[in-house]
């Protein structure tokens, strides 16, 4: 939960307010300009206000394009509504300063992070994102919206590893020609052949990109490279990727097959349209979930077998436990449980470690087998504590609601146990409601 804006310790160089907005911190800073978290009095909301450099700009080229990327996100206020496309809520000027205001997403990564090959990800989760990303440009499309910039780092992933596409300010938007910015725009490596010869760009540039982009994702290198940008872009005109089988042999034919048809040289002969690539997407992922479901499954219920918390539960109430619940990893602190948020889960740690803090201190840790999360038997309570991750660490996140579909006996037996390890805790412990 955000600090009270009374509380709040802000640098030097962060202004107070920006228009109604009152600013917390400075997150970012780019080429284009400073990224602020802040909050909404209005709403009672974080948001995040991006600031362009355009006045304070020596660079007289740079400060006309910024202006350019400024009015183009500007035009696209509460334009695109959906659920992984990142909204943009405002926009203003004040004293010179031109700003855009968007959702804020606390402990949100980009698709960068995941394209190194010592870091890839699972390539059913790579699907899963992709897919998403897929129906969000054809949304965007509908609409008359050309991202034109689709890259990992343009793609964010929450806490719960759902879609945001990001970073409008180059697009292509219908009927709005005095933001268009023109001649080659974008990141090299992710550009479609016609985008590179300044060609008349259409939706299946973004699917040639969000191509590229799965192409990196499933094999940690990106489809073309070259130590020049002359030499780069004639490979992208002209050459054809190694095979992504050749670096990652888990991969199904039908896989590689969409992701070359996403970026065949020639517009025409290309994936239609981010639904037809959504939709042959699905047909992978179905598949794919089949092999590791079953994988998934043992391997998580082995793991659940060798915690104490379990050691009364039959193994058919595993399994009813299993089905009511999702398998999550966090990283080194991220956050599990935020004070003040208001939601209907137990959790179980797995493996690994965690911190519980309670008005801004550490008052505890907790390790492999304990539980948290008791403010989910009081419907509507908020959460007294947060958790935040100490490692690398696993939860079982219980949804109290599917809880109430399984067995009598089930929910019982759990019941008992959870509530019992509580009581062990707070006894021991003295530590604080979560």
């Amino acid at each position: 939960m955000a600090s009270p804006v009374s509380e709040i310790k802000r640098s030097n160089d962060v202004p107070e307010k920006i228009g109604k907005y009152v600013i917390i911190n400075k997150i970012g800073k780019g080429s284009t300009g400073v990224v602020y978290l802040s909050h909404d009095p209005y709403y009672r909301r974080d948001v995040a206000i991006k600031v362009y450099n355009i006045e304070e700009d020596s660079d007289a080229e740079r400060a006309r394009v910024s202006r350019k990327m400024f009015f183009n996100e500007a035009h696209m206020v509460g334009m695109l509504q959906h659920p992984n496309i990142m909204p943009i809520y405002d926009a203003g000027e004040e004293d010179g300063k031109y700003y855009v205001v968007t959702e804020h997403i606390q402990g949100a990564r980009t698709l960068a992070a995941y394209c190194r090959p010592d870091n890839l990800l699972r390539v059913d989760d790579v699907v899963e994102i992709v897919y998403k990303c897929a129906k969000a440009l054809h949304y965007a499309h509908g609409r008359g919206v050309i991202h034109r910039d689709i890259k990992p780092s343009n793609v964010m992933l929450t806490i719960d590893n759902d879609v945001r596409i990001i970073d409008f300010g180059i697009a292509i938007v219908s009927g709005s020609e005095v933001s268009r910015i023109e001649g080659i725009a974008g990141s090299p490596s992710y550009m479609s052949p016609e985008q590179v010869q300044s060609e008349e760009l259409t939706p299946r540039s973004d699917l040639y990109s969000l191509g590229a982009v799965m192409y990196e994702l499933l094999s940690g290198f990106r489809p073309f490279r070259a130590d020049n940008l002359s030499k780069l872009l004639h490979q992208i005109v002209y050459a054809t990727p190694p095979p992504i089988h050749t670096y990652r042999d888990d991969l199904p034919e039908e896989l590689e097959q969409v992701v070359a048809m996403t970026m065949l040289k020639d517009p025409a002969k290309r994936t239609l349209s981010g639904a037809t690539m959504a939709a042959e997407l699905t047909r992978v992922y179905k598949d794919l979930r089949q092999k590791y479901d079953s994988l998934d499954n043992q391997e998580h219920f082995d793991l659940l077998r060798t915690l104490t918390f379990f050691h009364e539960f039959s193994h058919a109430e595993i399994w009813e436990v299993l089905r009511a619940s999702d398998w999550t990893e966090y990283r080194d602190g991220e956050d599990i449980v935020r004070e003040g948020e208001i939601d209907d889960r137990f959790y179980i740690i797995v493996s690994g470690k965690v911190r519980v803090r309670a008005n801004g201190n550490t008052v505890g840790t907790l390790s492999n087998g304990e539980c948290f999360g008791e403010t989910s038997y009081v419907r509507g309570a908020k959460r007294q504590a947060s958790i935040e991750a100490d490692g690398a660490v696993t939860i079982l996140r219980v949804s109290s609601t599917l809880m109430e579909q399984v067995s009598s006996s089930c929910q019982l037996r759990f019941n008992k146990v959870f509530l019992r390890s509580l009581i062990t805790r707070l006894q021991g412990a003295g530590g604080a409601n979560t």
